[in-house]
């Protein structure tokens, strides 16, 4: 897999391109934050 790939995209009327390698490090991050969130989440919801 060619991870240095060029992904291309728009959101809304702007057009991006950013590299698969880092389009799939923000994802990981993103779903990193969300599960450490939803932990502390219920372990405040807890006490």
């Amino acid at each position: 897999m060619n991870w240095k790939k060029i992904i291309r995209f728009k959101v809304g009327d702007v057009p991006w391109e950013i590299p698969l390698d880092v389009l799939v490090l923000l994802g990981v991050i993103t779903l990193v934050l969300m599960g450490v969130g939803a932990y502390f989440g219920f372990q405040f919801g807890r006490s």
